[in-house]
């Protein structure tokens, strides 16, 4: 099965830092879309908030750049053992320059 997602966005909202248990480095942010997209012929408006979690490196990387605009690529999982709501987990993050 696959699943691999790409999203360009804002970082709309960071957390703090936070440190599992190994002393890995974790961040959840709040990525928020918008776009124009053509649904069966018609121009459809798309905004959207989406969690996401950025582990490792990239994670102290990014802590203090609210309001960048990304593109990030990753998977989608589920947000806890208890919630099964979806959540972006991010593998690579990237500054958007276009």
């Amino acid at each position: 099965m696959s699943n691999q997602f790409q999203l360009t966005a804002i970082l709309h909202k960071i957390d703090v830092l936070r440190y599992t248990p190994a002393g890995i480095p974790v961040l959840d942010v709040l990525l928020q879309h918008e776009s124009w997209q053509n649904e069966n012929g018609n121009e459809c408006r798309i905004f959207f908030e989406l969690p996401a979690r950025i582990i490792g490196q990239n994670a102290q990387a990014w802590q203090h750049q609210q309001g960048k605009k990304v593109i990030v690529t990753g998977f989608l999982a589920q947000k806890s053992q208890k919630i099964i709501r979806p959540m972006l987990r991010i593998q690579d993050i990237q500054e958007y320059k276009g």
